[in-house]
């Protein structure tokens, strides 16, 4: 679903070491600003970064008595493990890397959800139409993220198939690229990244299919989580910091322009462009609204994909949802 490399060196501890750090009071900077640490979800930097990256630039966190700083994951399924760690105290995410790390008994839980809606998808070139059936056979461009591997393998056992009916060929920044280069035949991505740049590099609309006409459940992909131990020790700056948050998300909502051009001249970021960063970003917009506001989640968003994760195979058993997640630090 992202497509740059991030242009900063990760200098992370080990996990193990890491661990035996915890995480205690948040630390303050000179001038009595409070210390927090978060772990994007992906290893490149795409436009889900905007309402952090607005909110640094743009004082959001500030204005909260805050000072954000990034901490940049190895690769795009560490995100939960380096905020589990004490790496970072909170960690942009997906519900599934939530999941699996809650069957792993690791000290995180989701505070926010950041989208609303499943957007994830097949695409393909114009005029080829997918099915799920005519996957078979295909060369498939993937991800090594948890959401690609876990909608796939629901939308692969509601086709009739199995991973080895098809060719995986795994992207590093986007697959976007390798469909229009005609390196894969499908493209796995979500709707507000695939068809904006497919439509900048091609001038036509790529053609999709949602996994949710393939069984999987309409909820939302992505999440904030916070390290447990950091959460109870802390509660007041993770309030802050969904507020600040939740500020900048309105605001770059309200002015996207803004919002992409402040997120481009973040430090050292290096990103897709912005006629597409643009596109995309307000291809996101939609999906990070809710009829109860933004971050709100439901016991049956996690309910529902437990049971497609364990029906798929992928999970053992489903845990009640507060073992998910808490909306206990969403301002009213």
């Amino acid at each position: 679903m992202k497509f740059s490399p991030w242009l900063v060196a990760a200098a992370l501890l080990p996990l193990s070491l890491a661990a035996a750090c915890g995480n205690g009071p948040a630390a303050k900077t000179a001038d009595g600003l409070t210390k927090v640490k978060v772990a994007p979800g992906w290893i490149a930097p795409d436009i889900t970064w905007i309402p952090i990256t607005v909110g640094i630039s743009n004082g959001f966190y500030k204005a909260e008595g805050l000072q954000v700083s990034l901490v940049p994951p190895p690769d795009n399924s560490s995100a939960v493990k380096i905020a589990a760690s004490g790496q970072a105290d909170l960690a942009q995410t997906t519900l599934t890397d939530q999941m699996f790390a809650a069957k792993e008994g690791l000290p995180i839980i989701s505070i926010a959800n950041l989208t609303q809606t499943n957007n994830w998808g097949f695409f393909t070139p114009t005029g080829k139409k997918i099915t799920a059936a005519s996957l078979k056979g295909k060369r498939v461009g993937v991800f090594d993220d948890a959401w690609t591997k876990a909608m796939m393998g629901v939308v692969l056992k509601n086709a009739g198939l199995t991973a080895r009916d098809i060719q995986q060929v795994t992207a590093t920044d986007g697959d976007i690229p390798l469909l229009i280069a005609n390196k894969i035949d499908v493209a796995t991505n979500t709707t507000n990244f695939a068809a904006p740049q497919y439509v900048q590099e091609t001038g036509k609309q790529p053609e999709t299919l949602l996994a949710t006409a393939v069984g999987a459940p309409d909820i939302p992909i992505a999440n904030y989580a916070g390290n447990k131990r950091w959460l109870q020790k802390n509660p007041a700056i993770a309030r802050k910091w969904l507020a600040a948050t939740a500020n900048a998300t309105n605001w770059a909502m309200a002015h996207p322009e803004d919002a992409v051009k402040a997120y481009e001249t973040f430090h050292k970021l290096k990103t897709t462009g912005y006629a597409t960063d643009l596109a995309q970003w307000k291809a996101t917009i939609p999906s990070l609204k809710a009829s109860k506001g933004l971050f709100t989640a439901t016991d049956a968003q996690w309910t529902q994909l437990g049971q497609a994760l364990k029906d798929a195979g992928q999970l053992d058993k489903v845990l009640p949802p507060s073992e998910y997640y808490t909306n206990q630090y969403i301002g009213k």
